[in-house]
């Protein structure tokens, strides 16, 4: 990913609007792509649907929330797998073996995706006015569309033909909106999901045929038994990735469940006011993602390679300033992130109430944007973790996430029903940052010893 930033800011550092769009554009689809289509097709059919006669919208949006979250909360450790995997393969420049890994994954997460969604969708009782077995075809292939696509979607990035990925994106959302608007009139609800689903299909095959025909695959050296040393070996990378991708969603299964209204003709509940918000407040960490990857990431990639070079080259002295540096830098880069953040979260804040929506200025809403920017700052110092491969630290800080906005939420909820939605997850967020950053800052000044003391135990 720092290398995406390199090319982006590269991109940046030439002047003119033209590249500045387009890198901000490319940095947008990059860090956010899935999630956008979700978004931004779901508003535009909010407002094609009100001209229509399809009565199935309130199924539609259901169904494909539900996909997206259950997405997220179930194969996000699956996504740290295939990264942690590909990763080492591209610093190798053993592209061939890595799009054969993303062929893998992607049939792993195909598999999966039915084997977990068939009985589902098959059990679930319908009263709809379409045909309820195409709508049931269409939940199992919305599911698989949207698993393979995250796969696709993080090696794909690494090919850095940004136009191209920013072209495919924008066809994929627009097959999505008109896919569901022409097929919902049709084939009502079962229809709108599979329309909806073709854009997405859209994206996995041109997304492989782009890495495909880049890279042509080549056997891995070692089979199939990375698969399993790299599950065993990181294995706290995997946990901490589902952990923070469950966790997140948590509070929302709650509301669902406990507090949500059934949508009629399915056994799907919805929880309206706080859903809406949820996915606003999902916009407004765009901005900083894409400062993250341009600028944050870059440059601590940067301040850490210096660090290991003068731990091998250099003297004591050079040693200590070089990670008084990284540490210096990372302070002053988080710093200028998250303010940054703040000021994305309060403009949109701000333009929420412009609008003088009632649907929108409500305290869901501001509960949503605090929980989202505890949660990008979260993300952000998880991914420092990583990159010090304290592993084991990420697992923690993203265990008491989980474990705040899951079980904290039902006693939290259960015990003072009158806290507004989003008040757990807020405080998950801030908790786990702050556990996460202390932990950080900890080891980061005794990174050296850490190091030598891994080379001596391997």
């Amino acid at each position: 990913m720092a290398g995406i930033g390199f090319q982006l800011r590269k991109i940046l550092g030439k002047g003119g609007l033209g590249g500045t769009v387009g890198a901000v554009v490319s940095g947008v689809f990059i860090v956010a792509g899935p999630w956008l289509i979700s978004v931004v097709s779901m508003i535009a059919l909010q407002f094609a649907f009100r001209t229509s006669s399809f009565s199935g919208v309130p199924v539609f949006q259901s169904t494909v929330v539900y996909g997206y979250a259950c997405s997220l909360a179930l194969f996000s450790g699956l996504h740290h797998h295939f990264t942690r995997i590909v990763s080492d393969l591209v610093w190798e420049s053993r592209y061939g073996e890595a799009t054969a890994w993303m062929l893998r994954f992607a049939l792993i997460a195909l598999a999966s995706s039915v084997l977990l969604s068939a009985p589902v969708a098959t059990a679930m009782p319908l009263r709809l006015a379409g045909d309820a077995a195409l709508y049931r075809f269409s939940v199992v292939a919305l599911f698989c569309a949207i698993n393979v696509a995250w796969i696709v979607m993080l090696y794909v990035s690494l090919l850095r033909n940004y136009k191209v990925i920013s072209l495919v994106f924008g066809l994929g959302m627009a097959l999505s909106i008109a896919g569901a608007l022409v097929l919902s009139a049709v084939l009502g609800e079962g229809g709108a999901v599979l329309g909806y689903a073709s854009g997405v299909v859209l994206l996995d095959l041109a997304f492989i045929a782009i890495a495909v025909s880049r890279y042509r695959p080549e056997r891995p050296r070692d089979g199939f038994a990375d698969f399993w040393r790299y599950g065993k070996r990181y294995a706290a990378l995997i946990a901490s990735g589902f952990c923070f991708y469950a966790g997140g969603w948590l509070d929302k299964f709650y509301f669902w469940a406990a507090r949500g209204a059934v949508v009629a003709g399915t056994p799907l509940r919805s929880y309206e006011s706080y859903d809406v918000a949820v996915y606003v407040a999902g916009l407004s960490i765009i901005p900083g993602l894409v400062y993250f990857i341009i600028i944050t990431e870059t440059q601590l990639y940067t301040d850490l390679r210096h660090f290991l070079f003068a731990l091998n080259h250099s003297t004591w002295t050079r040693i200590h300033k070089a990670r008084l540096r990284v540490a210096t830098g990372l302070r002053r880069e988080l710093r200028d992130q998250s303010l940054l953040q703040g000021a994305c979260t309060l403009l949109l804040a701000s333009a929420i109430l412009a609008s003088r929506e009632p649907a929108l200025a409500r305290v869901e809403m501001w509960a949503a944007l605090g929980a989202a920017y505890a949660q990008f700052t979260l993300l952000t110092i998880l991914v420092f973790l990583y990159y010090f491969e304290l592993y084991r630290e990420a697992l923690l800080a993203a265990l008491l996430y989980f474990a705040i906005n899951g079980a904290g939420a039902v006693i939290a909820y259960g015990l003072l029903p009158w806290l507004p939605p989003g008040a757990s997850h807020l405080a998950a967020g801030l908790c786990a940052s702050a556990f996460g950053y202390a932990t950080l800052k900890n080891r980061i000044y005794r990174m050296e010893r850490i190091i030598f003391m891994r080379a001596l135990r391997a």
